[in-house]
């Protein structure tokens, strides 16, 4: 429950964070792009500066003979907003435009032929440099006119810092809202696409462990196909069987639960039956002592199998208890208890070999031939055939495992019960609990053998045993 209160106080975290990443991740990628940028910019500034420079010396080339006044020098100098010109022209360097004070150059860049790496380095030294940006720097470049082997211009640095700095200012505030706008359409895809279906499947999880037997808060996946509709989907698929499982234990505690209050009662009426065995034994009529042995040994098995009725519910079968069984008297001693008389519409044809043994737990072994057998004997009766019979066959194969055959000539067992026919409370058509053939395959596999269901139709129905030989 701390937990679950904790969840629900920090659920928008997992969104919080995403939108935090994305405007991360959009800002560190405007860095990456904003260093070549400002590089590129600062370069082009260059590029222009000495475009200026070039049409302040196309004014002078128009004067007459080349001469310009102080004052028209100066206008020229700061409509290019540089201290001097110089330029090379057929092998001679001359100063086209300058000032009578000497000028004191503390940087000289060439940008003729710089390489990307040394744009960005001196474009990170103009702006971050611990030097004074009022120092005067010298930039040699190209111009225009082919005539012209190169031009330089003398200028305080500031007015590049100036520039460079406007430009990241705008740069910055761009990125800012490119960000912005950024996160917020992908934080709002990704929160329709994954972060709300996330969120949803979480609050299932966490309703469903506080009460997974509460059906109203079932839970409904969406209609998609992507990942999160196949992780909802069997999200909603485990907890309706998780929900099944629960309901089937809670029928089977009460049954245990009511097992167990009808358990003394019952054996009592069978330890008066047993008195009444013992007395009949000491009569000397044939038929009587014919029938008595069989009688006996049917009320203690009934005693033992009261005992052990609350087993069921356990985590593990009751060891079984091996010793060398033959079979054909036991499909006897079940048609006996099944109470079938000779000439009634139901018979039992034993057709077991005479020899044929198992190891096994008699007991045990005659729940599980009682449970089949009583199940076909009322499949039949229920569809009241005229001539209803239940064959039982059995062989040994070469491996040393007896096969046992149960086949009956009744309507067969519907589709929809197959599926679960060894699941508790699953595998009844005839009204019943649904629990003997789940009993049935639980004793088989504690003796290391096999149940399974190998026809059914119109026909008729067949189980097969297999069980190690005896």
């Amino acid at each position: 429950m701390v937990e679950t209160l904790k969840y629900l106080s920090l659920r928008n975290r997992l969104s919080n964070r995403l939108l935090l990443l994305t405007i991360g991740f959009v800002m560190l990628a405007e860095v990456l792009i904003y260093v070549p940028s400002i590089a590129n910019f600062r370069l082009n500034w260059l590029k222009e500066k000495l475009g200026a420079a070039q049409i302040a010396i196309l004014a002078i080339e128009a004067a007459p003979d080349y001469m310009v006044g102080e004052k028209l020098s100066w206008q020229l100098l700061d409509s290019a907003g540089v201290l001097a010109i110089v330029r090379k022209k057929d092998d001679n360097r001359e100063l086209v435009l300058g000032t009578d004070r000497p000028l004191d150059v503390e940087a000289r860049y060439d940008i003729r032929s710089t390489g990307w790496w040394m744009l960005v380095r001196d474009a990170v030294d103009a702006m971050w440099h611990n030097h004074p940006h009022s120092r005067l720097i010298e930039v040699t470049g190209y111009t225009s006119d082919e005539s012209m082997d190169f031009l330089q211009i003398i200028f305080e640095e500031e007015l590049l810092c100036h520039a460079m700095f406007s430009y990241s200012r705008n740069v910055l505030l761009l990125s800012i809202l490119i960000s912005l706008l950024t996160a917020g359409l992908l934080y709002y895809s990704l929160n329709r696409l994954l972060i709300r279906p996330v969120r949803k499947i979480t609050d299932s999880m966490i309703a469903f462990r506080e009460a997974p037997e509460d059906t109203r808060r079932q839970f409904t996946p969406e209609d998609r196909e992507d990942e999160i509709g196949v992780v909802m989907q069997e999200l909603a698929v485990m907890q309706d069987e998780v929900r099944k499982a629960l309901n089937q234990k809670t029928h089977l505690a009460n049954l245990g639960v009511a097992v167990s209050k009808i358990n003394h009662d019952l054996r009592n009426i069978l330890a008066s039956a047993q008195l009444v065995s013992d007395h009949l034994s000491t009569l000397r009529d044939p038929t009587v002592q014919k029938l008595t042995p069989r009688f006996v040994s049917a009320i203690d098995r009934a005693i033992r199998l009261c005992e052990n009725t609350l087993q069921y519910g356990k985590a593990e079968v009751e060891k079984p208890r091996l010793e060398t069984v033959s079979l054909k008297p036991l499909i006897d001693d079940m048609t006996i208890s099944l109470g079938l008389m000779e000439d009634g519409p139901v018979r039992i044809i034993n057709d077991i070999p005479t020899g044929l043994t198992v190891a096994a737990d008699p007991d045990q072994l005659f729940r599980v031939f009682l449970n089949l057998g009583r199940n076909a004997v009322q499949a039949m009766e229920h569809a009241r055939l005229n001539k209803g019979e239940l064959t039982v066959t059995g062989r040994m194969e070469d491996g040393g495992n007896a096969i046992i055959d149960f086949c009956d000539n009744g309507p067969g067992i519907p589709a929809r019960i197959q599926e679960h026919l060894f699941h508790p409370f699953h595998g009844s058509s005839n009204g019943g609990a649904g629990l003997g053939l789940a009993i049935a395959r639980e004793i088989i596999e504690a003796h290391g053998g096999g149940i399974t269901l190998t026809g059914s139709g119109p026909d008729g129905t067949c189980f097969r045993i297999e069980l190690p030989g005896g």
